[in-house]
């Protein structure tokens, strides 16, 4: 190594205090912008790695550190090059070409954005030092000095990582302020990093270490930058990186509770590159004053995502959940230039925020034309003409994509507006046919009525001609429900006798009992269905509508009577027939009876016209059977599943085999 004592200690900076200060202080808008001058400083450097180490354990006194393994600066390049604020280093002799990144030789003073005090630490294979700088010390007047201090490594956290390298340079910054930076906000320091440089122009490793606790580990992890094309639904892309093959074919733009006859994945689009006049030639004046035409080209993508909803973006990707605005980035020479040109497009259209891209447009820095960027580096000149070529290219293809957007999001709508006209009409008719239909009840029960009022007439025709003859017979309402109380008490003793009976004999032997048992109940149906009055009941036989009768049985006597379950029935056609109400009353008593004591809560009857006949079925949610085996037997006489007398099936069987 060269003997350093043949070399000053201190180095001048070529501005005073005051231009520095001023200089540093409005070139960056935040800490993190600061950070990646610093680290573009590295890859200038011919760097294959950047480390960037942000200790927050003491917010207010953080320390940040930034090293790389690039050529690191001997005494000469730190006197020549370093402390010369304004060089361009584009026209010295290490410039790598149209890949350096820095132009104006002002990046340097990112440093002193973060901290008034810092040290920096170079080391080449032939020699290394260590050098001070504090602005503290000088008035505004004064040249403020870089100071050579002893090269020792202890103050640095990531010495370990530093001392490993045999040359680079490394920028050690403490009492750096980061009481503003939120948790998230510090989440997106790896993103906003991965956005300040292109990666398929900048072939070096960044990789990056935040300590927030004690219990952190010194551990520097490679960022990667990571797009959500997945949840893209259109891309212009003219790069030669492919990357509108990494969109999904289709992708949802809707909610997953919106209306499944709209809620379908959509086929994404990529636009025609060769409509929007992305390369050409444009009339400039060279920095020796001469107008001449130079080429110009716009490369790279721009997407509109599906959506802003998180949710229906995790419904394309399970990355793609946001974690910062979209944006459309643009980058010269490889380096995030203006962090969101949409707002120089300043598109007024609802969907604009839905754009994300990256795009070039290398002639905004050619060393041959003035520097389009304005003073504050963080944007451009709107009167330029090249931002004015830039804006014209990009708005056409920005207008593309947000149509492309907005005509899928139209058709959606128009597709939900279809849904609910049809449920509309769906509903009047729904209305109109009920409202018939209560015209056609109304209509049947008047003339029920006027059947009833005749019969009435009738009745009291025929009673006022019998009313000598039949006067002992003569009674109200009240005397006809006790007598039936009577009868249905002695039917109910016989029944019970015949019970008691046939757990006393062998039932199978006795027949005669259930004939007896038929009987009794057929008399105790009667009873039941005689409080109907919409038949007329004269008779053991009817010719009514079957389904209607016993709808108003089930639901006006039995649903009465078991209290406990829920009858459902369905009708599916009427037709008048010829049966004994008697006897149906007698079918549906059993089984229902079976149901209760099958701890049935639920029970499903429907009417069905098959033909001359009706078809009816029947079914509950009770226990069910043992086996198989029961069910062969269920209308056996004497045979019961429930504990009973093994009659009441055997006697539904019976009446239902003569109907």
């Amino acid at each position: 190594m060269t003997d350093a004592k043949f070399e000053p200690n201190s180095i001048p900076f070529n501005f005073t205090y005051f231009a520095m200060k001023l200089l540093g202080k409005n070139l960056y808008s935040n800490p993190w912008t600061a950070i990646s001058e610093l680290v573009a400083n590295g890859i200038d450097s011919k760097a294959e790695t950047v480390h960037v180490l942000v200790d927050m354990r003491d917010k207010e006194h953080a320390v940040v550190e930034i090293f790389d393994d690039g050529d690191g600066m001997s005494y000469a390049d730190l006197r020549d090059k370093y402390t010369v604020i304004g060089r361009n280093k584009r026209d010295s002799e290490d410039n790598i070409q149209g890949k350096t990144l820095g132009r104006k030789g002002i990046g340097k003073l990112a440093a002193l954005y973060l901290s008034p005090e810092y040290f920096l630490y170079t080391k080449k294979e032939e020699n290394q030092s260590s050098w001070r700088v504090n602005t503290q010390e000088y008035s505004d007047g004064d040249f403020p000095m870089m100071n050579r201090v002893d090269y020792n490594t202890d103050r640095l956290i990531a010495s370990k990582e530093w001392n490993n390298q045999k040359k680079g340079t490394m920028i050690h910054l403490s009492c750096v302020d980061l009481r503003k930076i939120g948790v998230e906000r510090l989440k997106r320091l790896p993103i906003s990093l991965t956005d300040y440089y292109l990666d398929t122009v900048i072939n070096c490793k960044i990789k990056v270490c935040v300590l927030q606790t004690e219990n952190d580990k010194l551990i520097f992890e490679e960022i990667k930058k990571n797009i959500s094309f997945e949840t893209m639904y259109a891309i212009f892309d003219n790069s030669s990186h492919e990357y509108y093959k990494r969109l999904r074919p289709k992708v949802y733009l809707t909610r997953s509770e919106t209306r499944k006859e709209v809620n379908i994945p959509r086929q994404t689009q990529v636009l025609d590159i060769d409509k929007y006049g992305c390369e050409g030639v444009m009339l400039l004046t060279d920095l020796n004053g001469i107008a001449r035409e130079v080429p110009y080209k716009l490369s790279g993508w721009i997407g509109i995502h599906s959506s802003l909803d998180n949710e229906v973006l995790l419904r394309n990707s399970a990355d793609g959940k946001k974690l910062r605005p979209n944006a459309l980035r643009l980058y010269v020479r490889g380096k995030l230039a203006v962090d969101n040109f949409m707002n120089y497009i300043k598109s007024s259209q609802a969907l604009a925020n839905y754009i994300e891209g990256e795009i070039s447009f290398d002639i905004l820095d050619d060393d041959s034309f003035e520097d389009a960027s304005t003073s504050s580096r963080e944007g451009y000149s709107i009167s330029d003409p090249r931002i004015q070529k830039l804006l014209e290219i990009t708005r056409k293809i920005v207008r593309a994509l947000i149509n492309e957007r907005t005509a899928i999001g139209n058709t959606i709508n128009k597709e939900l507006d279809e849904l609910r006209k049809k449920e509309l009409e769906e509903e009047e008719r729904k209305k109109k046919e009920a409202e018939a239909q209560a015209k056609r009840e109304e209509a049947a029960r008047k003339n029920a009525e006027q059947e009833a009022e005749a019969a009435k007439r009738e009745a009291n025709q025929y009673k006022d001609q019998n009313r000598v003859i039949f006067s002992t017979v003569s009674e109200d309402q009240e005397s006809f429900a006790a007598k039936c109380h009577l009868v249905k008490t002695n039917v109910v003793t016989i029944r019970n006798s015949v019970k008691t009976l046939s757990k006393k004999i062998d039932i199978n032997s006795y027949r005669e009992l259930g004939a007896i048992a038929l009987s009794s109940e057929r008399i105790l149906s009667s009873l039941k269905y005689s409080a109907l009055a919409n038949f007329n009941l004269r008779d053991e036989f009817i010719e009514e509508d079957l389904a209607l009768f016993c709808s108003q049985f089930i639901n006006s006597i039995l649903a009465k009577q078991y209290h406990e379950i829920q009858f459902f029935v369905e009708a599916i056609g009427t037709a008048p027939r010829m049966f004994s109400p008697q006897n149906m009353a007698l079918v549906f008593d059993n089984l229902a009876s079976n149901s209760k004591k099958s701890n049935s809560t639920k029970v499903w009857i429907k009417f069905e016209q098959e033909a001359q006949k009706t078809r009816i079925e029947y079914k509950d949610n009770g226990s069910g059977f043992a086996d198989d085996e029961d069910l062969l037997r269920i209308f056996q006489f004497g045979w019961s599943g429930t504990g009973g007398t093994g009659i009441g099936l055997y006697n539904v069987w019976r009446v239902v085999d003569k109907m």
